[in-house]
């Protein structure tokens, strides 16, 4: 049946139906497929950042992959053998031997840069003592470069200006020598020393960390700890200062102790070639074990403990007695009662 034509007309140009607007303001969210969940609240009021910082989600649906995923996902065999190869290369082209105990170790540093440290650090320490240095013709200055004067021609240092300074800190038992051969003593020391042959352990010690070049092996050690830190830290995703700290007690700690017994079994020899009573140096750490209060255990310190080391000069004893009398200082020796007295004498500590 055919339609009217008006009727037809009408019909398609009737008007389409419209939904009401909305207000301008009210603003209709579209339904979401998934309700959303509810958002967290800070119940903070002088720290909303710190408060951020502590949302927490446990399940994180946008973690990113870890670097060592990706290494692994997108890199070839070949790649890490040549990364491995690479790296060996440097860390044999850079291996060395301590001559004084066959000892090899890693060492990037020059010797040139290592007294450029040394230089760097003597300046800063006298800057930290300034006003307690004693004067160089002060008794315990003038004792303390008589006994470095007896162990300077065992200690083959190129390049060493050999200076002392005696630093007035009666709680501070400590002494150090620096790359370039500058000398600090803490006049804490002394009372645990006792006499030159006790000091002339501790110097010798000393010494001996700048003979074996201990300073530049620390200094090299840093850079291969700082690498491992940051490739654990990027491979694995953890924290760094978790793998700081296992790399802390599984290396540096470790090394660190290895060069304190090495420069006790250099500096024992060194004192008995310099005819010091290399029994001294028993007696001296027995007086360390005795001062030492609540130490951490050995494998957390970078010195090995008092009683250890006391120990390990006991079986170095033997040698160093031989050099000892080798060296004829068994006549020398007969003399030593004079210089205690002296250095009697010339320690009551009036500055």
């Amino acid at each position: 049946m055919l339609r009217h034509p008006l009727l037809t007309l009408r019909t398609a140009h009737r008007p389409i139906p419209t939904l009401p607007r909305p207000s301008s303001h009210l603003r209709i969210q579209p339904p979401s497929r998934w309700p959303s969940p509810p958002t967290p609240r800070s119940f903070t009021t002088s720290t909303p950042r710190l408060a951020r910082n502590y949302n927490y989600n446990r399940f994180n649906s946008n973690h990113r992959p870890s670097l060592f995923h990706i290494l692994l996902t997108r890199s070839k065999p070949h790649h890490f053998v040549l990364i491995g190869l690479g790296l060996s290369g440097v860390y044999l082209y850079n291996t060395e031997v301590v001559e004084m105990t066959g000892r090899r170790r890693f060492n990037c540093i020059s010797h040139s840069m290592e007294l450029k440290m040394g230089a760097q650090s003597y300046r800063e320490v006298l800057a930290q003592s300034q006003g307690r240095v004693l004067p160089d013709n002060h008794p315990l200055a003038q004792m303390v470069n008589r006994v470095l004067q007896r162990l300077i021609p065992q200690a083959p240092i190129e390049g060493a200006d050999w200076r002392v300074h005696v630093i007035v800190d009666d709680g501070n038992a400590n002494a150090f020598v620096l790359p370039g051969g500058k000398v600090f003593v803490y006049t804490g020391i002394l009372p645990i020393c006792q006499d030159e042959d006790g000091l002339a352990a501790v110097l010798g010690h000393e010494i001996a960390h700048v003979v074996a070049r201990h300073p530049a092996e620390r200094m090299s050690n840093s850079f291969l700890t700082l690498g491992t830190v940051l490739l654990i830290s990027l491979l694995f995703d953890v924290s760094g200062n978790l793998s700081s700290m296992l790399v802390n007690l599984m290396w540096s700690l470790p090394n660190s102790r290895t060069q304190e017994a090495e420069a006790d079994n250099i500096g024992l020899m060194m004192m008995a070639k310099a005819c010091f009573n290399p029994e001294a140096a028993v007696t001296l750490w027995h007086r360390m074990q005795q001062q030492e209060k609540a130490a951490p255990p050995q494998f957390m310190s970078t010195h090995p403990s008092s009683y250890n080391r006391e120990e390990a000069i006991r079986g170095w004893l033997d040698k160093a007695e031989t050099i000892y009398a080798d060296n004829g200082c068994s006549t020398f020796g007969s003399y030593m009662p004079s210089f205690k007295k002296a250095y009697q004498t010339q320690s009551s500590y009036h500055w």
